[in-house]
């Protein structure tokens, strides 16, 4: 190619790139100062909203890692601003309200008001939960100054809300039910409403159907929680959406208004793990509210996996051999001439590890369904047995015979006795002259125990010899000891609820006389304890005096089950050191209890591991049976378990004491089969 080719080819190019730059120029230039204001208007007018991405919740497992609670998919219906027809949206609530009843999936509606007449309010108190939501909605929104009666505010929100008078009393219930709680949850056009969760696919189905008639419905995938197994109900607790004064306090943590959270038992303690972090799905709309770009910027990140101490097989165990002694209780009772324990109700069992304080297992009867609560739930807030109520941790029962341990050990620590010390019973306790009681053998068939020491007198369980005890050592010995060993005071246990109950002294008694020592000393008066207080306080006597806290959280993993978040460690509460031959004397005692003659002989003789007990019958109300109270251990030698049963009117702690040896069957596995073929079990 010559020279002058090449510079013709040069300027050709020059020319080129000039009339691309020239042309550009003049583009930018008419963009910029012909169309500029229009193009920034445009610009102007989109609008970007943000909206939450549900993170699944975690899983919660039993210590073996079987599945206790899971997810599942479901589906969400909810309301989107955008298209929300307000003229209509009565109508289309009704519309949506009717598909969501006939598939039996509840809509959310927090308004405490009854459905039909006589209209009422259905909250307990306007200090807490939907009560408070709707005073202050009535003070602060309808400019109330007190909250009218429920007939009243039905009119007043139907007038609020625009609703046809026509229609019946229960369709305009549904619409101002649904109405108020879309003003409660704010819906805007940065907060989409949720009317209902757990939807199926037929449900889904029937919506998208009547797509056309339902302007601003929509379906959005969601998971639900899926209960894996009916037992643990108490304990595993349940989800629902948020509270107006519950996003007031967690909004700071990324919580929104239409959030699901743990409202009661371990879904509530464990949040903060389970809850997992909402990922931000942007939407982008031009002027006419038309979507224009839509993209998730921020990835959700599941809740964390948390397992438990309990054991799902002793757990299913204990429920079901509590719920069918109790039943055995009434039913022998109702036949029995002496009627003893035919008005048995409710009860509770704690089964815990004596070395580290974990919790293998926790009944309360009467139970209910976690998969059916949402359905079953008006009916069981009508229950006379309480069935929402977990006696384990809230049921405050006296211990009887089971406190004399507590006793025993202030005595033998103290060293007002030694293990040798005998005292005869003499039948009546005369030291006072105004308040002598008697033995129970004395009063029962006029014979007394004789020369007794304390590991016999907890064997046949000898109120005359603690009558003795407690009343040389005195009340304040005997409250220390017992607080020292848990009694009268909140475990610390993971659950929400727990009573402290107390121990009967001058301090929890009005009018206390020197005498009521005695009656204290026997595990009668005003002692008030849990059965997780009394179970664990067995354990810590058995385990040479270390108290652990009790607990239900084992260890927690991420979402993926590759690295663990964190690992629970057992916590002391106190060491007491007690003595050797402190340890040895009552566990004697308590063997003694399980053996040859003793007060729970009858269920455990000729039982191939060796078990310590002691039964305890608690006087209640006149005209009522006895509450049955069986605390035990084993194995003997070197303990591992404790176990608390607790029977309401059940008789005796005889009675109740089939109880543990269901749960010892399943824990040393005596209940276990060996299998025809390999002869293994």
């Amino acid at each position: 190619m010559t020279k002058k080719q090449i510079t013709i080819r040069i300027l050709a190019l020059a020319l080129v790139m000039a009339a691309i730059t020239g042309t550009l120029s003049l583009r930018l230039v008419y963009l910029q100062l012909v169309k500029g204001e229009e193009y920034l208007q445009a610009a102007q007018s989109q609008t970007s909203v943000r909206y939450n991405i549900k993170a699944s919740r975690g899983e919660i497992l039993d210590r073996s890692g079987a599945r206790l609670v899971s997810n599942e998919l479901s589906y969400s219906v909810k309301f989107n601003y955008y298209e929300w027809d307000r003229e209509a949206q009565n109508d289309v609530i009704l519309q949506v309200c009717g598909i969501l009843e006939e598939s039996g999936v509840a809509h959310y509606d927090s308004l405490p008001m009854s459905a039909a007449y006589p209209l009422v309010y259905t909250f307990e108190s306007t200090d807490t939960g939907d009560g408070k939501a709707l005073a202050a909605f009535a003070a602060d929104e309808m400019k109330l100054e007190k909250l009218p009666s429920a007939g009243e505010l039905f009119m007043m929100l139907c007038d609020r809300y625009d609703v046809d008078n026509n229609l019946s009393i229960a369709d305009r219930r549904t619409i101002i039910g649904v109405r108020y709680e879309m003003e409660l949850r704010q819906f805007s056009a940065y907060n989409p409403f949720t009317l209902a969760s757990g939807a199926d696919i037929d449900t889904v189905a029937h919506v998208t159907q009547m797509y056309q008639s339902l302007p601003g419905v929509s379906i959005e995938a969601d998971s639900t929680r899926k209960y894996e197994t009916t037992a643990a109900a108490h304990l595993l607790g349940y989800v629902g959406i948020i509270w107006k004064e519950e996003y007031e306090v967690l909004r700071d943590q990324g919580y929104g208004l239409n959030d699901i959270l743990g409202k009661a038992g371990l879904e509530k303690s464990l949040e903060s793990y389970l809850h997992g972090i909402d990922g931000k799905e942007t939407l982008v709309t031009d002027i006419t509210g038309s979507v224009v770009e839509h993209y998730v910027s921020v990835e959700p990140q599941p809740g964390d996996n948390c397992f438990l101490t309990i054991d799902l097989g002793l757990q299913e165990v204990a429920e079901r051999a509590l719920a069918d002694t109790i039943e055995n209780i009434r039913e022998t009772g109702q036949r029995s001439s002496k009627k003893s324990g035919a008005d048995a109700e409710g009860g509770a069992v704690v089964v815990i590890d004596v070395n580290s304080g974990e919790i293998l297992a926790m009944a309360s009867y009467p139970t209910y369904n976690l998969a059916t609560f949402n359905a079953d739930y008006n009916d069981l807030l009508a229950d006379e047995l309480s069935p929402l109520y977990n006696r384990a941790i809230q049921g405050l029962y006296p211990p009887g015979s089971t406190f004399k341990m507590a006793t025993s050990v202030a005595a033998l620590e103290e060293g007002i006795i030694t293990p040798t010390t005998k005292i005869r019973d003499l039948g009546r306790y005369t030291y006072y002259e105004d308040y002598q009681p008697r033995c129970w053998l004395y009063k029962d068939t006029g014979r007394t125990h004789g020369l007794i020491d304390v590991s016999d007198a907890l064997k046949y369980s000898c109120n005359y010899f603690y009558y003795e005890v407690g009343r040389v050592m005195g009340i304040d010995t005997l409250v220390e000891w017992a607080s020292r060993l848990g009694l009268g005071q909140k475990t610390g246990v993971e659950l929400s609820g727990e009573k402290a109950g107390q121990i009967a002294s001058p301090q929890t008694v009005e009018d206390w006389e020197g005498g009521l020592v005695l009656q204290a000393a026997i595990g009668q008066s005003a002692h008030q304890f849990t059965p997780i207080q009394l179970a664990n306080y067995v354990a810590t006597i058995v385990n040479g005096g270390t108290r652990y806290q009790p607990h239900l959280l084992k260890k927690v993993m991420d979402y993926s089950m590759s690295e663990t978040v964190e690992e629970v460690e057992p916590t002391v509460l106190d060491v007491l050191d007690l003595a050797p031959t402190t340890i040895q004397a009552v566990k004697k005692g308590m063997r003694g209890v399980v053996t040859e003659d003793g007060t729970a002989s009858s269920v455990f003789r000729g039982y191939p591991i060796e078990v310590g007990g002691k039964t305890g019958s608690a006087q209640t109300r006149s005209g009522r049976s006895a509450h049955g109270v069986f605390v035990s251990f084993a194995p003997y030698d070197e303990p591992e378990i404790a176990v608390c049963v607790v029977g309401e009117y059940a008789g005796s702690g005889g009675s109740v004491a089939p109880v543990a040896v269901a749960i010892y069957d399943q824990y040393f596995g005596l209940n276990q089969t060996a299998d025809a073929d390999t002869g293994e079990f």
